[in-house]
């Protein structure tokens, strides 16, 4: 699913026209945004949460040529899905 299938499911299942849906997902992803980049999580109720995390400095190999390089430390985003979610998916 795509950023344009999701607005044309918004709207058509409310009264928000396509540029008020194209708005309305822009801001909540804005919004999520803006809370990784401050370093807090972003709980959603019943569908995941959205952490940073920091991952260590590691060692890698380049296999062409043969040598080591060193990977450096990272923020990431780690995406944890909410029971609720997990047991429709599997049900």
């Amino acid at each position: 699913m795509r950023k344009a299938d999701i607005v044309d499911y918004l709207t058509s299942n409310t009264s928000l026209s396509r540029s008020q849906a194209i708005t309305a997902i822009d801001s909540v992803f804005e919004a999520i945004e803006k809370s990784l980049c401050k370093d807090e999580s972003v709980y959603i109720r019943g569908f995941a949460t959205i952490k940073v995390c920091t991952t260590k400095e590691r060692k890698a190999r380049n296999i062409s040529k043969g040598t080591t390089v060193i990977i450096p430390a990272q923020r990431t985003v780690k995406l944890v899905v909410s029971k609720q979610l997990k047991a429709k998916m599997n049900s």
